[in-house]
């Protein structure tokens, strides 16, 4: 299958991992995830920015999506090159070898009563 669907490029601007946490441990954390689409065949790598409002940008961070396959990667388990910092607000860039799908979620356990959304990230192709 061809991928006929997507964007080689996606942002998520509202990006925050809460520090403190009611859930059990590891599935109940508070926790920001993206889910990431490939239509391709072939594996796409994708490559991550975090943007902070107080400091430079970290990058480094690839991850394969195989061919035809969903991928769902939680952001706080991100510690190549360097752990993802909790409590901290950031935006995301998302930048794939071929066009991908991708789906924001977040999960909120930092208060008695679970909070879960989600939503479509922001595809563009500039």
């Amino acid at each position: 299958m061809m991928a006929t669907a997507g964007k080689k490029r996606w942002v998520i601007p509202c990006g925050h991992i809460p520090l403190a946490t009611t859930g059990k441990e590891p599935d109940f954390l508070s926790q920001d995830r993206i889910a990431v689409l490939n239509l391709n065949k072939d594996p796409v790598k994708i490559r991550l920015t975090f943007f902070y409002p107080d400091q430079e940008p970290s990058v480094g961070y690839e991850v394969e999506i195989k061919g035809e396959r969903v991928r769902k990667i939680r952001i706080n388990d991100l510690i190549d090159p360097f752990p993802v910092e909790l409590e901290k607000d950031y935006s995301l860039l998302i930048e794939a070898d071929a066009l991908v799908v991708v789906q924001f979620l977040k999960m909120n356990t930092s208060e008695r009563d679970l909070a879960i959304t989600g939503t479509i990230a922001f595809g563009t192709d500039k």
